[in-house]
């Protein structure tokens, strides 16, 4: 017979070598290079979440805000930014602003009230965030999270960029412009005619912003990528898509700023310095419905979402930079926006 006195003596140092430091409780996920995700969820049902996808384990940990706050996100968290050691995540429907600690996911603070909030950019002490339902463009304090102004854009807005002392604010529920507004004087100094519904936009290496616009919600005309100078304002370049019915989306941008990625019946990818449109996809859809995108910064991997159906959980799929599916994982109902991290 095994002595029960001589295994409690072994297990007694064995459990106390597995407390964490300072007895405090293990981390809901790992650290190192990974990107989070946001759970939309059922609309009005509040049931948002945010999972952590790490590239050093190669899993997904899921329900990270509730799990340390004991509730949910919100009803459709939609996009998240950063500054410093906080995370800020706009939940639209809620009309709210979580911010949160980026390592534990404790929530520090919810800034409230705000109409219809879409997106987030970050620039020195404020952050501008869009509206789909207002003309006007929130200014939030970064450094003690109150609303210290907003700015008269002149429509709704979505996609927002910084370049210099201008931000970009694209006009996309029933619009086709960008506004580009002055921060010293907050006031829309131009408006640059694209095509109906600028939906995304990134910066590339050179300055110039890129824009997706998608034809329209009822397919009114043939979609198009927009290049504009940020310097004089002027659209250089106009590369349309094959028809009325393309449906491209979640324009994102490598580390480098030289080669542009975005959906369209699959992810297609193309240099800056392109004249025309990729032909064919880069990495086909394979019957998945694709639904947000993004490219790490840190090791260029591709990973995008995958809907379903837009009711159920979804899955995030994981690739390579030369377009070689490595992972798959289940995340939360109707995995959207990533935001990519690394320590």
């Amino acid at each position: 017979m095994k002595n029960p006195i001589l295994i409690s003596l072994l297990i007694i140092p064995f459990l106390s070598s597995c407390e964490s430091k300072n007895n405090e409780p293990d981390p809901l996920f790992p650290g190192g290079d990974g990107f989070f995700i946001l759970n939309e969820g059922n609309f009005m049902a509040g049931n948002g979440s945010i999972s952590f996808y790490s590239h050093e384990t190669a899993d997904i940990y899921n329900g990270l805000f509730a799990s340390k706050n004991g509730r949910s996100l919100g009803d459709v968290p939609t996009f998240m930014a950063q500054d410093g050691s906080r995370g800020f995540i706009i939940v639209n429907n809620s009309g709210t602003i979580e911010v949160i600690d980026m390592k534990t996911m404790e929530s520090l603070a919810t800034i409230k009230g705000l109409d219809s909030p879409r997106r987030m950019v970050i620039d020195g002490e404020k952050a501008y965030v869009s509206s789909l339902s207002s003309d006007e463009i929130t200014i939030i304090n970064i450094d003690d999270l109150t609303v210290g102004g907003t700015i008269d854009a002149g429509c709704c807005t979505e996609a927002l960029a910084v370049s210099g002392n201008r931000l970009f604010a694209a006009h996309w529920a029933g619009g086709n412009s960008i506004r580009v507004i002055d921060l010293e004087t907050e006031q829309v100094i131009r408006t640059i005619t694209t095509g109906l519904e600028p939906e995304s936009m990134v910066l590339d290496c050179n300055g110039k912003l890129w824009v997706i616009c998608t034809g329209g919600y009822m397919n009114e005309e043939v979609p198009g990528l927009y290049k504009i100078n940020t310097a004089t304002l002027e659209i250089e370049a106009m590369l349309p898509f094959r028809t009325l019915f393309d449906n491209p989306s979640s324009l994102a941008v490598n580390k480098g700023g030289d080669t542009l990625f975005y959906i369209d019946e699959g992810i297609r990818r193309m240099p800056v310095t392109a004249v025309e449109l990729p032909s064919a996809p880069f990495i086909p859809s394979d019957g998945r419905l694709l639904y947000k995108l993004a490219v790490s910064p840190y090791n260029s991997m591709i990973c995008v979402t995958d809907a379903i159906d837009y009711q159920q959980k979804g899955d995030l799929l994981v690739f390579s930079s030369k377009g070689i599916l490595v992972d798959t994982e289940q995340a939360g109902i109707i995995p959207g926006y990533m935001y990519c991290v690394s320590d």
